[in-house]
């Protein structure tokens, strides 16, 4: 039975998780975790919930939980701003084909 290619993002999960728990890193190399970890990584630094410092050449990674809550909101609040703004299309939609 032949296994499969991993992916480039499983690649690069599995040396950015070089150093951690065996369990961690199966969880990262996996199809879907890999996934996550190139995505939501990426988006929590840029977000400021994550921060990497480096001492020394050894990386330290603190979580911000004040700017995750603040985060949270603000997503929130455009989840709901979109989902509004989809209802009233839908609704437009809706009314245009009533009309022919």
């Amino acid at each position: 039975m032949s296994r499969r290619k991993k992916t480039y993002a499983q690649q690069a999960a599995g040396l950015a998780t070089m150093g951690l728990p065996s369990p961690v890193q199966k969880v990262f190399t996996t199809r879907l975790g890999a996934l996550l970890f190139v995505v939501a990584v990426p988006a929590l630094i840029a977000t400021g919930v994550i921060t990497v410092t480096f001492n020394n050449g050894v990386p330290s990674v603190q979580f911000n939980p004040q700017r995750a809550a603040v985060v949270e909101k603000q997503v929130e609040a455009q989840a709901m701003q979109a989902a509004k703004a989809a209802e009233n299309y839908r609704a437009q939609r809706q009314q245009q084909n009533n009309f022919r």
